[in-house]
C-alpha cells in the first residue's frame, strides 16, 4: 500500500482558523474523497499536548493499493481541480506544506 501524506508544518491565525477548518473539512476533503483508486482518506488536525502548541496544523493522509492506482490519481481531472482549490484556503495558512510519499505495512496490534 501506499500513502501520500500532506503535513502543514504552521498555523493559522486565531481569527481565521473556523473558517480554514471549515472549507478544508468541508469542500477540499470531499474533492480529495473523489480521487480515482484512492482506499483511504484521513484529516488529522494537531492539537496541544503537554503543555506545547503543535508543530504541525493538520496533515492528511491518502491510501492507494497500488502505485497504478496512485499514478491515475495523480494524473485524474479532479486532483487537478482539488489542486486549483486549495488556493482558495491556503493563504490563509502561515508555514510549509510537505508532502510524503510512503510505502506502508500494517503491523496487527495485540488487544
Amino acid at each position: 500500500m501506499l500513502k501520500l501524506c500532506a503535513y502543514y508544518e504552521g498555523d493559522v491565525a486565531e481569527a481565521d482558523r473556523q473558517r480554514f477548518d471549515d472549507y478544508v473539512r468541508d469542500v477540499h476533503m470531499p474533492l480529495v474523497a473523489r480521487y480515482p483508486g484512492l482506499k483511504s482518506l484521513r484529516y488529522q488536525k494537531g492539537v496541544a499536548w503537554n503543555g506545547t502548541a503543535p508543530d504541525y496544523y493538520h496533515a492528511f493522509e491518502l491510501g492507494f493499493e497500488n502505485r497504478a492506482d496512485f499514478d491515475r490519481a495523480m494524473a485524474s481531472e479532479i486532483r487537478q481541480t482539488a489542486r486549483e482549490d486549495v488556493g482558495n484556503f491556503l493563504p490563509l495558512f502561515r508555514g510549509k506544506v510537505r508532502h510524503v510519499l510512503y510505502e506502508t505495512d500494517e503491523i496487527p496490534v495485540r488487544g
